[in-house]
């Protein structure tokens, strides 16, 4: 279980650099994609607080839970950055487009998380013994995707304020580093 674990986590991170690289190449950024993945530690939170709750031990296939609640994470945060990204060149302004873009994806995101739950939620209530190794991999997924959901309306326009901010204050020393060179 253990070597299983150390594979799995190895895995996870090539796929989450696989990701990123993918983003960055399409967003034409490297923050971008940063603020995308940004929510991705929250779903692991909740897919550990779900099986908490749930009064269940973290497994295997509960690792593959975390998977599938990742991707549906970075779908949400695309959707959300990707609408602030064409807001923005439409003329809005960083703060108008991160409030436009909240409210545009309000419901998909939503809609997304809570259907996945309630849609999982019957495994997860099921007896059977069938269904018995599923449901750690539903709850990481589930609760996942929960948890994450609200952080991605909240905390990713956050974080896309931050590295807009970051970057501008960077750009600005830069020019002012190269016109001070220039007139030496």
């Amino acid at each position: 279980q253990d070597a299983f674990f150390q594979k799995a986590a190895k895995d996870f991170s090539i796929a989450i650099l696989a990701i990123y690289s993918l983003l960055a190449i399409a967003f034409k950024s490297y923050l971008k994609p940063l603020g995308v993945l940004s929510a991705v530690p929250f779903g692991i939170m909740g897919a550990i607080f779900g099986h908490f709750i749930v009064g269940i031990d973290f497994s295997l296939l509960s690792f593959l839970g975390v998977f599938a609640a990742s991707g549906v994470v970075v779908n949400d945060n695309l959707v959300l950055v990707e609408r602030v990204s064409e807001l923005r060149r439409g003329g809005l302004s960083l703060k108008h487009a991160l409030q436009k873009a909240g409210q545009d994806r309000f419901r998909p995101i939503m809609l997304t998380s809570i259907t996945t739950f309630v849609g999982l939620a019957p495994i997860l209530f099921e007896t059977s013994l069938q269904a018995q190794f599923l449901i750690p991999m539903v709850t990481s997924l589930a609760f996942g995707v929960l948890f994450a959901s609200p952080i991605t309306l909240l905390f990713v326009p956050c974080i896309y304020l931050l590295g807009a901010h970051g970057k501008n204050q960077w750009l600005a020393i830069i020019s002012t580093r190269e016109s001070s060179l220039g007139s030496s």
